[in-house]
């Protein structure tokens, strides 16, 4: 049961989470639903992680972007790399 209705989590936040109640929750009540728990507060860190990075996305100039795709693609799609020349960015070689 516990599997059924925590398995469709991101395993990273479902440790976090459930780490978080163990630090945080002094006292739990026979009434106490854990599963509810864990998956609300799961769904809450996934979700703010989701907008800080939407944030960060949004507030990047067109060169800080440009920058990042050249950092973060490995090897860079061509035609992301054909749009950057278009653009006449300098494309740096094996990236």
């Amino acid at each position: 049961m516990f599997w059924a209705a925590l398995s469709d989590l991101d395993g990273e936040y479902f440790l976090k989470a459930v780490m978080s109640v163990i630090k945080n929750t002094q006292e739990l009540y026979p009434g106490s639903n854990m599963i509810a728990i864990v998956r609300s507060l799961a769904i809450a860190m996934q979700k703010k992680h989701r907008e800080d990075n939407t944030l960060k996305i949004e507030e990047e100039t067109e060169k800080e972007r440009i920058d990042r795709w050249q950092r973060e693609a490995s090897p860079m799609p061509e035609d992301c790399r054909k749009a950057l020349g278009k653009l006449g960015c300098r494309i740096k070689e094996g990236k």
